[in-house]
């Protein structure tokens, strides 16, 4: 019970030092707004309200001064006096140990408190504003003039720099004097909010036309001096030109009258200040002029270029005709004993038919040349196409040559080869014939017949009326395989054969065996009858073998060694 008390006690003790630390910081807070607003009774604007006064203001400068003088009346006549009461009720509830309340009385002067700075503060920027105004006003004022001044007398005094848009620019100066002079009235009527928006005007305007000048002199500097320099210059060279005869790809003429209405039209939106429009026409005329002069240095150069080709072209005509024909002579020769490639004859007819047509363009264009009615641009284009032409036909006719001259080594080599191939199966024939067989295999003799055959149709072939040679290169590949299909063949028969008559010698040791002599018989009708003797040799090892285990592999060996 008694630390019950002693606990009580306590929290007691230290409630009230609570609500005692409550109430000093309430009234140390409460008594530094009623200093404050204390401050703001006294007539702090007063210098400024009676400066503002005997400037003898007007219009919106006036206004805004009434405003401010209205909204000051009110804050110290009612807005003031009612804070400090309700701060000193405040510090009269907090004396009386209503804390709490006094605290929240704080909060809301607090806010209060600074709505009403802030208006103060709000009446003290304008009255500063209309003071400044004025000042900067009469600085700005000067400055303006004197750019004016000076934008004024360079415009007028060098006119000739911005050529249409000086009317426009002289009407850009009037209406920013016009802005200076309003101001001017403002200010002395005490209207300076007012006399600065002219002022701003009078700023931007200023700085505008300052830019549009900039603009301008390049602009007619083109329109003026170098475009129309560059006109004539063409015009010069174009009718030197057109005396000594030269032809244009285009109407030079009218390219020079398009480019003349089109400066025209610049110069029209330059006086209306449209530097939109001045910038497309002027790249526009600027190609046009390139262009101009390209059309007339192409053709001065084509000239130089044509009659130094002129001759050159004609020989090479001359020697591809040259070639050509002496190639016709040979394959006319040649194509009375042969069959000669379809697409290369294909080919050398065509190069005739080209050749044809590119005689009578080099023709005309000289005759045109001649005549003075000659493009020299064309004609050099043309020159350039013949002579492209003319490369790819010395280059397909010296194939077309090379693979001629191929087809008769190719004959050589191809009637070389058949000569070996009738020598070499007669040599597989005579091997056969050494064995005194009484007949051969059918499928070797099929195969044996058909390779022959071969041969001879190869034989046939080169000695026809006339020969395809390309139909004979593919033959005499595949005789070649086949022959040497056939030579392995008859290897393989005379390896068989003859360990067939060492086998069957051989086996006569067992003949008396009545299972061994069904066999015997067997391989002997196989070989002597039916000439199979790679059946026979089969059936003959296999009866061996079961007899005497590795006698064939020791007789092989014998007629190997």
């Amino acid at each position: 019970m008694f630390v019950f008390i002693i606990v009580v006690i306590l929290l007691i003790l230290v409630f009230l030092w609570y609500m005692w630390f409550l109430q000093k910081r309430n009234n140390s807070e409460l008594q530094l707004f009623a200093d404050q607003t204390g401050k703001l009774k006294e007539n702090i604007f007063e210098d400024k309200i009676k400066s503002l006064e005997e400037m003898k203001l007007t219009g919106a400068s006036l206004e805004s001064f009434g405003k401010g003088k209205q909204d000051y009346s009110k804050l110290q006549n009612e807005t003031v006096p009612k804070l400090l009461a309700q701060i000193s009720n405040a510090i009269n509830r907090n004396s009386n140990f209503n804390v709490f309340g006094a605290a929240s009385d704080l909060k809301k002067i607090k806010v209060q408190s600074q709505d009403v700075e802030n208006e103060f503060n709000d009446i003290d920027a304008a009255f500063s504003k209309i003071v400044e105004s004025n000042k900067q006003n009469a600085s700005t004022s000067e400055v303006l003039h004197g750019d004016y001044e000076k934008l004024r007398k360079e415009i007028l005094t060098k006119s000739f720099n911005y050529g249409p848009a000086t009317d426009k620019l002289e009407s850009e100066l009037n209406e920013i004097a016009g802005f200076l002079d309003e101001e001017k009235k403002l200010t002395t009527q005490g209207d300076h909010l007012e006399a600065r928006q002219y002022l701003d005007d009078a700023k931007v305007k200023l700085s505008m036309v300052k830019d549009q000048v900039q603009l301008i002199v390049p602009l007619f500097k083109n329109l003026d001096k170098v475009f129309p320099g560059q006109i004539e210059e063409i015009q010069s060279v174009y009718q030197k030109l057109v005396q000594q005869q030269y032809r244009f790809s285009i109407n030079v003429d009218e390219e020079i009258e398009s480019v003349n209405k089109n400066i025209a039209k610049s110069n029209e939106a330059l006086g209306e200040l449209n530097f939109d429009v001045v910038d497309q026409l002027n790249e526009k005329i600027n190609t046009d002029i390139n262009n101009l002069y390209d059309v007339l240095s192409l053709e001065i150069n084509a000239k130089r270029q044509v009659l130094k080709q002129q001759k050159p072209v004609l020989d090479y005509l001359n020697h591809a005709k040259f070639q050509h024909n002496r190639l016709d002579e040979y394959i006319q020769t040649l194509e009375e004993n042969y069959i000669l490639n379809e697409q290369d004859m294909a080919d050398f007819k065509e190069h005739g038919q080209t050749l044809s047509r590119i005689v009578t363009e080099y023709d005309q264009d000289v005759q045109s040349i001649a005549d003075k009615s000659m493009v020299f641009s064309k004609a050099e284009s043309d020159f350039k196409e013949i002579v492209a032409d003319l490369d790819k036909i010395e280059s397909r006719e010296k194939t077309i040559n090379d693979n001629l001259n191929q087809m008769l080594s190719s004959e050589e080599i191809s009637k070389k080869s058949v000569d070996k191939y009738a020598h070499r199966i007669q040599l597989q024939k005579k091997s056969l014939e050494q064995l005194n067989l009484r007949g051969l295999p059918e499928d070797y003799l099929e195969y044996f017949f058909m390779v022959s055959d071969e041969i001879k149709k190869l034989y046939d072939a080169l000695n026809s009326e006339r020969i395809n040679m390309e139909e004979i290169s593919k033959q005499v590949i595949v005789t070649q395989e086949d022959l040497d299909n056939l030579v392995e063949k008859t290897r393989g028969l005379r390896e068989n054969v003859v360990l067939d008559e060492k086998l069957l010698q051989y086996a006569n040791r067992y003949a008396e065996q009545a299972d061994f002599k069904e066999q015997l018989d067997t391989a002997r009708k196989l070989f002597d009858e039916e000439f199979e003797y790679e059946q026979a040799l089969d059936v003959i090892s296999k009866a061996l073998e079961s007899k005497e285990p590795g006698a064939v592999d020791r007789i092989r060996d014998t007629i190997s060694a």
